[in-house]
């Protein structure tokens, strides 16, 4: 064979084995950022200390654009420190 050629074929080799390990690489990622979004939205959740009854209303909600169903505990602590000023 060609030395010219088997050079190529060597290169394309070492590249496909690079593009291999970059796409396993990529998924990884890919799940680590999945993973970290989701702890992210659990903790917002529970920080607005929402129940998980509640939690498809305002997800309702949000994707309505049409504000939140019911008022939340601290929505509710506000409003009576409010009411005793």
């Amino acid at each position: 064979m060609n030395a010219k050629l088997k050079k190529v074929l060597s290169d394309m080799k070492k590249i496909e084995d690079k593009i291999g390990l970059l796409q396993e690489k990529w998924e990884e990622l890919n799940r680590q950022k999945t993973e970290l979004e989701n702890l992210e939205i659990i903790g917002l959740i529970r920080g607005a200390k929402i129940s998980t009854e509640n939690l498809n209303d305002v997800i309702t909600a949000y994707r309505s654009k049409s504000g939140v169903p019911f008022s939340s505990e601290k929505q509710e602590e506000n409003k009576n420190e409010n009411e005793e000023i």
